[in-house]
C-alpha cells in the first residue's frame, strides 16, 4: 500500500515534470530578465492556464538554475504586473492570472506615476490617443455604446449645477465619459490604456484653481458635441471635437506648451 511519503513524493515528481515542461534553464546574463519572460509567455500564450499553480520554488529554481531570491524577485514583478497571485500558506503557491483590460491599466497607472510624466507628456499623448479613440467609436460605436454616453451627458449637465461646491463629481463623470468612448473603439488595448489615464489626470483635475471652473462648466456641451458625431458615424468631427475638448484642458495648465496651429485647426473643425 503506497504511504503518505510516497504520495508526496509521487507528487512533487510530477510537478518537476511539469516545470521541465514548460520552462528551460535561465540564461546567466540578465536571468532575473528571463525567468520573468518564460513564465510570462506560458502565462500570455495559456500554456499556464487561467487559475494554475505553478510548480514550487524549489522545482522552479531547478529548471531555471537561478537562486531562490532571483526567482522571488521576478514572482514579484509578475505579482505587480497583475499575471500571478501570490497566495501564503500550505495550499498557496503563485497562480496564473490572464491579463484583462484593468490590468494594462493599473500597470500603465503605476508606471506613469514612477517615472513622474509630466502634464506635457500627458497632454501630448491624451490628444492624440483620445482623438482617435473618438474617431474609430464613430466607426465601431454600437446603439448600447451610444446610450451610456448619453447618460454620462446628462449626469454631466446635472453636476455642473453644483461645480461651485464640487468639482470631483464632474472630473469623474469626464473621466467615465472617455473610457466609455474607449469602449466603442472595440479595442481592448485602447480601454486598458484609458483606464490607466484615470489616476494621472485625476490628480491634474484636483490641481484646478477655482477660475477654472468655467472649464468644468463646458464640460457637457463638449461631451455631447463628440457623442453626437460618433452617433452619426461622423469620425472626423468627432476626432475634432474630442481635440478641441481637450486642447481647452491644456490650455489651462502653464506646464503645457500650446499648440497654436493645431488648436486653431481643431476649433475650425468642431465648429468653435
Amino acid at each position: 500500500m503506497p504511504t503518505k511519503t510516497d504520495s508526496h513524493s509521487a507528487l512533487d515528481e510530477d510537478r518537476g515534470e511539469r516545470a521541465q515542461t514548460l520552462f528551460s534553464s535561465a540564461r546567466r546574463v540578465r536571468s532575473f530578465d528571463d525567468v520573468t519572460e518564460q513564465i510570462r509567455d506560458a502565462i500570455l500564450s495559456g500554456e499556464v492556464a487561467q487559475g494554475e499553480r505553478l510548480p514550487s520554488e524549489r522545482e522552479l529554481c531547478q529548471t531555471f538554475g537561478v537562486s531562490r531570491a532571483t526567482l522571488r524577485e521576478a514572482l514579484r514583478s509578475l505579482e505587480a504586473l497583475g499575471l500571478l497571485a501570490i497566495r501564503p500558506g500550505k495550499t498557496g503557491g503563485a497562480f496564473a492570472v490572464r491579463p484583462s483590460e484593468s490590468t494594462l491599466g493599473d500597470a500603465l497607472s503605476a508606471l506613469v506615476h514612477m517615472r513622474g510624466a509630466s502634464a506635457q507628456d500627458l497632454a501630448e499623448f491624451r490628444v492624440d490617443f483620445d482623438g482617435w479613440n473618438a474617431w474609430w467609436a464613430a466607426h465601431r460605436a454600437g446603439p448600447d455604446d451610444v446610450a451610456v454616453m448619453k447618460g454620462l451627458v446628462r449626469d454631466a449637465r446635472e453636476a455642473v449645477k453644483s461645480i461651485d461646491q464640487d468639482l470631483s463629481t464632474i472630473a469623474d463623470i469626464d473621466s467615465r465619459w472617455h473610457q466609455a468612448v474607449a469602449r466603442a473603439t472595440q479595442n481592448r488595448l485602447r480601454v486598458g490604456i484609458s483606464l490607466g489615464l484615470h489616476e494621472p489626470i485625476g490628480r491634474l483635475v484636483d490641481e484646478l484653481q477655482p477660475a477654472d471652473r468655467r472649464y468644468a462648466r463646458s464640460i457637457p456641451t463638449a461631451l455631447a458635441k463628440v457623442t453626437k458625431a460618433i452617433e452619426a458615424r461622423d469620425a472626423e468631427a468627432a476626432r475634432a471635437a474630442m481635440w478641441a475638448h481637450i486642447d481647452e484642458w491644456n490650455l489651462l495648465n502653464p506646464q503645457v506648451e500650446p499648440s497654436p496651429d493645431r488648436t486653431t485647426t481643431t476649433r475650425k473643425r468642431a465648429g468653435r
